[in-house]
């Protein structure tokens, strides 16, 4: 019985947590991260103030926690597509289009983490940045290097084409409109990067 009432007791904490990111999102892409304020966070999660601070020490912890959470969802949807593919030509094409995809999912995330790419906050850059370490992973060693050995792919540097095809991926993708619709099609920007990348 007392490990069911733990167990219990853990499903509530998970989805206070949740509700708390969710109102925090909400909060971030609306107000920005410095107006944004903790006890209408709380409020707007259905919960009292002070309630917050039993999941998150202040409103930065919150953020990182947002930053991470929306990198892992972020790495898991587009993983799951891209490596369903076996021909490297595909699996630029599938990260695209997934990432396309997660835009018009995700967009206030998305919109979080642009504005914090391109925000004065130096410790939450570095963050992003190394919670993004798993997609430039992804890019470097199932897509460029797999097309590399695959014959398909000219001889590049690795690390500098990866870094390129992220840039150029953000890029695009923090001009999405209020619907998530990019002004770029998925397969346009794919058809550009291997028309680079082909021997």
């Amino acid at each position: 019985m007392p490990r069911y009432k733990e167990s219990e007791r853990d499903q509530i904490k998970s989805e206070t947590r949740q509700l708390l990111l969710q109102a925090a999102i909400e909060a971030f892409a609306r107000d920005g991260f410095e107006k944004a304020n903790i006890n209408q966070i709380s409020k707007a999660a259905g919960f009292a103030k002070g309630t917050i601070y039993n999941y998150f020490e202040s409103k930065r912890d919150l953020m990182l926690a947002l930053i991470h959470e929306t990198a892992n969802l972020h790495l898991e949807y587009i993983t799951a597509r891209v490596v369903q593919e076996d021909e490297a030509e595909r699996r630029l094409m599938s990260f695209f289009e997934s990432g396309w995809s997660v835009v018009a999912e995700y967009l206030p995330q998305l919109r979080i983490l642009v504005n914090t790419l391109y925000g004065p906050d130096v410790e939450f850059k570095l963050e992003l940045w190394q919670a993004y370490q798993p997609m430039h992973k992804l890019i470097r060693e199932d897509i460029i290097s797999l097309g590399i050995e695959q014959g398909v792919f000219r001889p590049v540097d690795i690390n500098f084409t990866t870094a390129l095809i992220m840039n150029l991926y953000l890029g695009i993708a923090s001009h999405a409109d209020d619907e998530g619709r990019i002004w770029l099609g998925s397969d346009q920007v794919a058809d550009f990067v291997l028309s680079a990348l082909r021997k």
